[in-house]
C-alpha cells in the first residue's frame, strides 16, 4: 500500500507524540456512520482495517506516523429528487391552480431530501494521511484541497494544534517545468516523461504518451503556453507527475524496487508495514530532490 497520488505539506514545529498519546487525543474524531439527517460524515478509523477490536487511530513506524480517516457520503439520486419534486409541483398545480413560486420550490425540495436521506445508500472513501516527523513532512493521499483540509482541520481538533503549511519553494514551479521542457533539460537525476499539460490565456493542450521534444510541442511552447504539470522520473526508482502547485500525481515506484520489498509472509500486516516503510523510504527522497531542483524550501519570514 502506498500514495498514487497526494498533496504534501510541511510542518513547521516539531512533531513529538507517542502512539498512545495520540490515539487518546483523536478517539473523540473517530468516525462514526451517518445518522439521520446527516448528509455526510468523516472521521478517523483503524489504521490496518481491523474490525473486530477497539480500533488503533495511528500506526507508527520509525519517524513516520499513518492515520486513515473514512468517508460516508450519503447517496440521493438527483434524478429521483428532480422526479419526485416535479411530480409534487404537478400536483399543487392542477389541484390549487396555482404557480409553485421558487421559495416553496425550493421548501419542496428540502423535504422530499429529508424525507428520502433515512434510506439513502452510503458510500465510503478512505483516505491516509502520512507524517515524517524526522524531515517535517505530511502528506494526505488526495490532490483534493477540501478533502486535504477536512483532514488536516480533523487532526489540528485533536491535537490542539498542528502548523501544517503547503509546500512552497523559491522559485516559480511552471516557470522551472517550463524551462526544463524548453530545453528538454532537467536537473541531475530528473528525466522528462510522455505526459504535460499546457496553459495559456488562450487554452489548454493535454499531451499523452507523446514525444515532449517534439516540434508540435516546441511551437506551443515558443507561443507562450507554460507547463502546468509533467510527467518525470527521478532515478529511475519513481515516476509520477508534479504540478505547479507542488501536487503529485500518478506515483509509481519501478518494478525493482517492488519486487525487492515483497516480504513472503502470509500475515497481511507485515506486507502492509513493509510497503509502508518502502513509500516513506522512496518519497522522503523524491520530495527534498523536488523541493531542490525549484529552488529550495521558502524559509518561514521572521
Amino acid at each position: 500500500m502506498w500514495f498514487k497520488s497526494m498533496r504534501v505539506y510541511h510542518l513547521e514545529a516539531p512533531f513529538k507524540y507517542s502512539p498512545d498519546e495520540l490515539n487518546e487525543l483523536i478517539s473523540k474524531q473517530k468516525f462514526q456512520p451517518c445518522q439521520g439527517q446527516d448528509l455526510a460524515r468523516f472521521g478517523w478509523t483503524d489504521v490496518m482495517g481491523n474490525k473486530n477490536q477497539e480500533p488503533v487511530l495511528v500506526h507508527k513506524i520509525g519517524n513516520d506516523y499513518f492515520f486513515r480517516c473514512l468517508f460516508e457520503k450519503k447517496m440521493l439520486p438527483s434524478s429521483v429528487v428532480s422526479e419526485m419534486l416535479a411530480d409534487k409541483i404537478e400536483e399543487i398545480q392542477s389541484t390549487q391552480a396555482r404557480t409553485v413560486r421558487k421559495k416553496e420550490r425550493d421548501d419542496l425540495k428540502a423535504d422530499i431530501i429529508s424525507e428520502l436521506l433515512p434510506k439513502a445508500f452510503p458510500i465510503h472513501k478512505e483516505v491516509w494521511l502520512w507524517i515524517n516527523a524526522q524531515y517535517g513532512y505530511v502528506a494526505i493521499n488526495t490532490t483534493s484541497g477540501k478533502v486535504c483540509d477536512d483532514m488536516l482541520a480533523l487532526l489540528r481538533k485533536g491535537l490542539g494544534s498542528f502548523p501544517a503549511k503547503p509546500i512552497t519553494v523559491n522559485n516559480d514551479i511552471s516557470v522551472c517545468l517550463t524551462d526544463w521542457l524548453s530545453r528538454d533539460e532537467a536537473p541531475d537525476g530528473v528525466v522528462i516523461g510522455d505526459e504535460t499539460e499546457l496553459r495559456s490565456e488562450n487554452g489548454i493542450i493535454r499531451a499523452k504518451k507523446q514525444d515532449l521534444s517534439s516540434d508540435e510541442i516546441k511551437t506551443h511552447l515558443d507561443a507562450g503556453k507554460m507547463v502546468t504539470s509533467l510527467a518525470l522520473s527521478l532515478n529511475e526508482e519513481i515516476s509520477f507527475i508534479i504540478d505547479s502547485d507542488f501536487n503529485f500525481k500518478r506515483i509509481r515506484l519501478s518494478d525493482t524496487v517492488l519486487e525487492e520489498n515483497i516480504t513472503g509472509s502470509d500475515d497481511p500486516a507485515v506486507q502492509i508495514d513493509a510497503d509502508l516503510a518502502l513509500m516513506s523510504g522512496e518519497y522522503c527522497k523524491m520530495i527534498p530532490a523536488m523541493i531542490a531542483a525549484f529552488g529550495g524550501l521558502t524559509l518561514p519570514q521572521a
